[in-house]
């Protein structure tokens, strides 16, 4: 529904140049001729409106007048809109010129084409600033009845300029700029929109006792997380809410809607360039099955990978719930492009079946138990599941001639203390025993915890929080590397584009993030104090967990790619037949139920394994 809304505006001001193409040639003729319209363009007008409204329409859409948001007009669009009249008036010009030149006549006097162009002129604009003030009409009187709220904006640039323009509100309150606070000194102490930018950063406090501002809102799409932590602490200062305007991956202002604060704004560490031509010619017009498509990781992808355009997507999962939820969410977009496939990967009879059914040229492996407590109780599942699984799907894409395979990896697969990363390791391992058997091309990519996922810390926080406390922190040491979960696949898509068979790719992750400070930041962005009004209590590491995970192992070797974003950790070397047989032995020690051969099996796969089970 929204995206006819917003293909509605654009076809509509379209529709209005191809008719003011046409009223305006009809103009221009009536007062160039005054003893009448001749004949000749009489028979012809027809013909002759339908093509000056081609051509108009056809230079507003190369000067992407269409896209712009022309409820919030500036000079630049009014600078677009002249470009694509006057690019029109020459064509104009060239096409008189060349029935000048062949025919010796013109299709259209001097002084009906300069009427001609005026007119077109005027009716664009007037269209355009008919539907400004349409909008701004609308907007008045859906705010007229609702309460004021007085906001200081952080960020006079476009965002800021859009958020006073479009009289901002949602359905209990509208909002009044009394100030703008921006870091550019050329900016400070003028007006954007009418409304001062009062200083920078250091005048935050004092500017939101002097217009009794009750929130701060940051119109910065880019902001960095230490800008935003540093306004959240002026804000808890001063009793104010702090919210936001617009994300790196709002395409245009009029996406833009103002939101809470949360944990993803304060760990996000920039917008992701992708080499987009590279990704869209890696699925474009493909066949890519996702497996675990119906989980965190796996259902980003798929909605990546129908984005990049590819021509089918089969989702496969053995959550039944998850696969419902996730086609019904697909299918407002993408009907007719994706398939659900219920089943698990360790059946081997089953994923033939769907191999058999789509023949998919690219796979995406996200499928795995990832649970690091829950598979140290059940440990002999993590084996089957992560290891005998990922078995069972390498030779199935092998048998079926499978371009590409990429499969999901982990930090905690390297120097692993639980065995959930031993698996993960392994699986790395039989990727790059599988890549040299077959036309396959198979690769890994390897990165930390993403935010929002299932099971991860994020959403037991809140619980706690909602509670009352106390918030639970296993050690004041550790800490994690956090990533967005749309930040996480699309450099997965880059490396999957990127791989030519054998490699680990390692996603840079920036800094680790204490999860103490993840703590005390949700406690503050729930509008609560951390040590006051919720406690954090510290309960020490639980069986499998280290202090901190490590992105390589001491034995490989770092290159960088194109993406600062993207690292290739050299295959280690190995035995093929022994890596092989190994893995044969660990299946069959999880076939016999005999859990202390399994993890000798694992410890001889992963000799970095440190494991308290190996100790007795």
């Amino acid at each position: 529904m929204r995206f006819i809304k917003r293909l509605l505006t654009p076809l509509a001001i379209a529709v209005w140049d191809g008719v003011s193409a046409g009223v305006s040639l009809y103009v221009a003729l009536l007062l160039s001729y005054y003893a009448g319209i001749p004949n000749y363009y009489r028979t012809y007008l027809w013909l002759f409106s339908l093509a000056l409204a081609a051509v108009v329409v056809f230079f507003n859409l190369i000067c992407g007048c269409y896209t712009r948001v022309w409820s919030s007009m500036g000079l630049r669009d009014i600078a677009l809109q002249f470009l694509a009249i006057g690019l029109t008036a020459a064509t104009g010009l060239l096409v008189n010129w060349g029935a000048n030149v062949r025919f010796n006549t013109s299709f259209l006097t001097r002084n009906t084409y300069i009427i001609w162009i005026l007119l077109m002129l005027i009716l664009s604009f007037v269209g355009r600033a008919f539907l400004r003030v349409l909008t701004r009409l609308r907007a008045a009187v859906r705010n007229n009845r609702l309460p004021v709220t007085p906001v200081v904006v952080y960020g006079a640039g476009e965002a800021g300029s859009y958020l006073v323009s479009s009289g901002a509100s949602n359905a209990v309150t509208r909002i009044r700029v009394m100030a703008f606070i921006d870091d550019n000194p050329a900016l400070q102490g003028r007006k954007v929109g009418g409304v001062k930018v009062a200083g920078g950063f250091d005048s935050l406090a004092a500017t939101i006792e002097q217009t009794g501002a009750r929130q701060v809102i940051v119109a910065i799409p880019t902001a960095s997380r230490r800008l935003l932590q540093n306004t959240l602490e002026v804000c808890k200062q001063k009793n104010c809410m702090l919210r936001r305007f617009g994300t790196i991956d709002d395409a245009d202002p009029s996406d833009m809607k103002v939101s809470d604060i949360n944990l993803e704004d304060l760990l996000h560490r920039g917008s992701v360039q992708l080499n987009m031509a590279m990704v869209e010619d890696f699925v474009r017009d493909k066949t890519v099955l996702v497996s675990g498509g119906a989980g965190s990781i796996g259902s980003e992808l798929c909605r990546q990978v129908l984005r990049f355009g590819c021509e089918r997507l089969v989702v496969f999962d053995f959550n039944e719930n998850g696969l419902f939820h996730i086609g019904n969410e697909l299918r407002e977009q993408y009907d007719g492009r994706f398939e659900l496939r219920l089943g698990s990967i360790r059946d081997r009879e089953r994923l033939n079946e769907v191999f058999t059914e789509f023949s998919p040229q690219i796979v995406f492996h996200a499928a795995a138990h990832k649970h690091v407590p829950m598979m140290e109780l059940n440990p002999r599942e993590a084996v089957k599941n992560n290891v005998m699984g990922t078995v069972n799907m390498c030779q199935i894409a092998i048998t079926h001639g499978v371009q590409k395979f990429i499969t999901i990896s982990t930090d905690k697969a390297v120097n692993p203390t639980n065995i959930m990363g031993a698996t993960k390791r392994i699986t790395e391992l039989i990727m790059q025993l599988m890549e040299p058997q077959s036309d396959t091309e198979f690769a890994a990519v390897r990165f930390g915890n993403v935010l929002g996922s299932n099971g991860s810390v994020v959403p037991f926080f809140k619980q706690q929080i909602e509670k009352g406390g106390p918030v639970t922190v296993t050690h004041p040491q550790m800490r994690r590397y956090f990533m967005t979960i749309p930040e996480a696949c699309q450099l997965v898509l880059e490396a999957g584009a990127m791989a030519g068979g054998g490699e680990i790719f390692v996603l840079d992750m920036g800094e680790p993030v204490l999860i103490s400070d993840l703590a005390r930041d949700m406690i503050r962005l729930s509008g609560l104090e951390p040590d006051v009004d919720i406690q954090i209590v510290y309960t020490g590491l639980r069986p499998g967990e280290k202090l901190f995970e490590e992105i390589s192992l001491a034995e490989e070797d770092v290159d960088h790619t194109a993406n600062k974003k993207i690292m290739i950790m050299k295959p280690v070397e190995f035995d093929q037949q022994w890596l092989a047989q190994t893995v044969k032995q660990l299946e069959q020690a999880v076939a016999d139920e005999d859990d202390p051969a399994m993890f000798r099996r694992v410890k001889e796969l992963v000799p970095t394994f440190q494991h308290e089970s190996l100790q007795h």
